[in-house]
């Protein structure tokens, strides 16, 4: 029998003490759950169609050797985005979908029914013959699939013919057209990866150790992990999208993080020992219990090609803590070269949910059943501003006072996995306007730290440093890359986790989230008429112009009455004093929109014209329908309850959700690096005319899917609906005069476009 060892991790104290919550007290108008989806910034979707041609990439990967060891700090995944443009891609083969004989055209087109000769005989006896076409033998090949199938199967020339015997001209008529076309895949292979990773003797072993991306590498979703970054695994694909969205309840396999191949010829089956940590849910799961998900590893022998279940766990509830696996390898099927390990995950299949994280996978020999000691010393979480309060202020105000942004200090946590040592730290800074500033040696903690987690503090805008980014360089917009390092007197397995970066954008906006969205925030219930507002404290005069936000994708649209696409909102403006009136409100609705090229990605939605603002303001919406939408929710940053406000009613109340919410002020600049991001054209498939419109409006669209017109008024509140048919007119003179807002409407009443309609008579 497989011998294993479980230890579970201490928790960290002072780090991380959130419990995760869905939902808050029943009666509460604020709900927090897990996030829809989660697109991946560098993952194409596979696509076996692409630029109307069939491809398929293979991978090459160089092989991995003894000792392996990964703790996520770096991303060792292969990203199975390649394009048959890329100059490490080579076509290696044709595959056709229609042979016959060997042989493969690309004029080939049959009929899968049996078409026939007909013969008439008009100068005798008048009568029609009918004689089948012979039929023809033909391989035909399954290409959607690789490697393909071919089936032998009996297709007819594409064709009937009219033959009138007798006349000097055949008559002659070709029926039916084709309806099997001949296609083709183009396969090509992708060369390996020739980056390498510094083992901890130092050796050097390729990087890619992960055959695939499916697994997302991060650190901001586990709660008090034993190194900074995990793999983590939920019920989303590779590319961030839910695997089975029409169908958000079923469950089975989701993601899988499988090793290339690795050589364990030659190796002693008592020695060879593979470790890892696992942790359920984490920062970013859902609240809902299923047993049946589980977490899983499986071992590969290569001479059988054969995958077998070495181990699994049950989903635990509530809370849990990182906890350590021992397994030996001991049978000799696996210890062969190509071996192979994966991870994989059973779960709910329509979005992010039912959440595992792995840490520390370590397969080495020479070890035994009570190795489970790591030496090693490594951050714990990734760093996000060298700023007070704020992860970014706009450029023009940072500069006007440096000093009042800076944070004295800075404070990160830092995993001593080992025994007692002399630990140091300190930072170095740089910015794209050619300043650099070194701070060696800020910190010291002289012993007594074994296997624990302790505060290592840097001094920013204190002490001796008293240190202000130098933007003297730059004009209206910079970047500063800051790297915080640590390093100890004994060993420490792993360099890649003593180094935490982090880069900061100071240019037009102000933020308080660190740009990762673990949950997403909504309101419940019906929730016409709530408003949302978040404090931002402004020094001295400026101009607003947008908002930016990050909506969280919703996996499934089939409940047409929630779909969050159908949301709408006013943007809106209040001064210090909420009790107050809004001091502007957008005229035009906006709806959310779901950028899906990648994560954290904000929408930014304009002000219908720019405002001033001075000192301390609001930003925010009134929501004018009942539909949910769903706003990003950043939970590694959570001070900033103080800051956020809800009104369901007739007063407002402070937030209670453990988090910021991801909305940024923008503000008026002469350089701004948001435009350069494609925007979505939400008017691109309708035209109204006229506009302004007196007693009747023409609308004109270029969606086939349009079914439906609805005029929508400045509160948001349905004013006129009517079926669309393209010529049709819409007759306006129930409206009074004012602004509205024109919604163009799918089958299933989902909104495709808008535009705003000024009524006057």
């Amino acid at each position: 029998m497989m011998e294993t060892m479980a230890t579970n991790r201490r928790s960290v104290a002072g780090v991380i003490g959130l419990v995760l919550v869905t939902v808050c007290a029943a009666q509460s108008p604020e709900s927090w759950q897990a996030l829809r989806s989660q697109p991946r910034a560098t993952a194409a979707p596979v696509l076996q169609r692409s630029v109307d041609l069939n491809e398929h990439f293979i991978y090459l990967y160089q092989p991995q050797t003894l000792p392996i060891v990964d703790d996520f700090s770096v991303d060792r995944t292969r990203h199975l985005n390649a394009s048959s443009s890329d100059a490490n891609v080579t076509l290696i083969e044709t595959i056709y979908t229609l042979e016959v004989g060997g042989v493969s055209t690309a004029d080939m087109a049959f009929q899968s029914n049996t078409t026939f000769l007909y013969t008439t005989d008009t100068v005798g006896t008048d009568t029609t013959v009918i004689t089948a076409n012979t039929p023809i033998s033909v391989t035909l090949t399954d290409i959607s699939v690789y490697p393909v199938t071919d089936t032998i199967v009996l297709m007819w020339p594409a064709y009937s013919v009219y033959d009138t015997v007798g006349n000097a001209t055949t008559d002659t008529v070709y029926l039916p057209l084709p309806n099997v076309f001949q296609d083709s895949l183009f396969v090509y292979e992708v060369a390996a990866q020739t980056t390498t990773y510094t083992n901890p003797d130092n050796s050097l072993k390729p990087l890619i150790l992960w055959e695939e991306d499916e697994a997302f590498i991060n650190g901001t979703y586990p709660i008090d992990p034993p190194t900074i970054g995990v793999a983590s695994f939920d019920g989303m694909d590779r590319t961030g999208f839910p695997y089975a969205p029409e169908n958000p309840n079923f469950q089975g396999i989701a993601d899988h993080l499988t090793s290339v191949p690795i050589n364990l010829t030659g190796v002693a089956g008592d020695s060879v020992y593979l470790s890892f940590f696992f942790q359920p849910r984490g920062l970013s799961g859902d609240l809902e219990f299923d047993a049946s998900d589980s977490l899983r590893l499986e071992y590969y022998a290569p001479q059988l090609d054969q995958w077998s279940v070495v181990w699994s766990t049950p989903y635990l509830n509530g809370d849990q803590p990182f906890t350590q696996v021992m397994l030996p390898i001991v049978f000799d099927q696996y210890l062969k070269d190509g071996f192979r390990m994966r991870f994989s995950n059973r779960a709910t299949l329509g979005g992010p949910v039912d959440h595992w994280h792995i840490d520390y996978v370590r397969l080495a020999k020479q070890r035994s059943i009570t190795d489970i000691a790591l030496q090693d010393k490594s951050y714990v979480y990734p760093a996000s501003t060298l700023l007070s309060q704020y992860t970014s202020v706009p450029f023009a105000k940072f500069t006007a006072d440096p000093g009042a942004y800076m944070a004295q200090s800075v404070d990160l946590a830092l995993n001593n996995l080992s025994d007692d040592a002399l630990i140091t730290w300190g930072y170095r800074v740089d910015t794209d306007c050619g300043s650099s500033s070194v701070f060696p040696a800020e910190g010291l903690n002289p012993g007594s730290n074994a296997n624990s987690t302790f505060t290592t503090s840097y001094d920013i805008n204190s002490g001796a440093n008293n240190y202000q980014y130098d933007l003297s360089g730059c004009a209206d917009a910079a970047f500063a890359t800051t790297k915080f390092w640590t390093t100890a007197n004994n060993t420490n397995i792993i360099a890649y986790n003593d180094t935490n970066t982090v880069v900061q954008q100071i240019s037009n906006y102000y933020s308080y989230d660190d740009g990762s969205a673990e949950q997403s925030y909504s309101f419940n219930g019906n929730c016409v008429g709530c408003r949302l507002a978040y404090r931002f404290d402004g020094q001295g005069p400026d101009s607003l112009r947008a908002i930016r936000v990050y909506f969280d994708p919703i996996f499934s649209y089939s409940d047409i009455f929630n779909d969050p696409r159908n949301g709408s909102f006013l943007v809106t403006v209040w001064s210090a004093d909420l009790n107050a009136d809004p001091v502007f409100q957008n005229v035009t609705f906006s709806s959310p929109e779901y950028r899906q090229w990648g994560p954290n990605y904000f929408v930014e939605y304009p002000l219908d014209s720019t405002i001033a603002v001075n000192g301390t303001f609001h930003v925010g919406w009134v929501q004018t329908n009942s539909t949910k939408v769903h706003l990003g929710l950043d939970r590694n940053t959570t001070n900033n309850n103080t800051r956020m406000f809800y009104n369901t009613g007739a007063s407002w109340e402070q937030s209670e959700a453990p988090g910021s919410w991801m909305i940024r002020p923008v503000m008026q600049s002469a350089v701004d690096p948001f435009a350069g991001v494609p925007e979505q054209d939400v008017n691109a498939s309708m035209m109204i005319f006229p506009n302004p419109a007196s007693d009747e409006l023409r609308i004109k669209t270029t969606d086939g899917t349009v079914r439906s017109i609805e005029i929508l008024d400045a509160t948001g509140r349905l004013a006129l609906s009517a079926p669309h048919a393209e010529g049709s007119v819409v007759q306006l003179s129930i409206l009074s005069p004012g602004i509205y807002l024109v919604r163009a409407l799918d089958g299933t009443g989902r909104a495709l476009a808008q535009q705003r309609l000024i009524v006057q008579r």
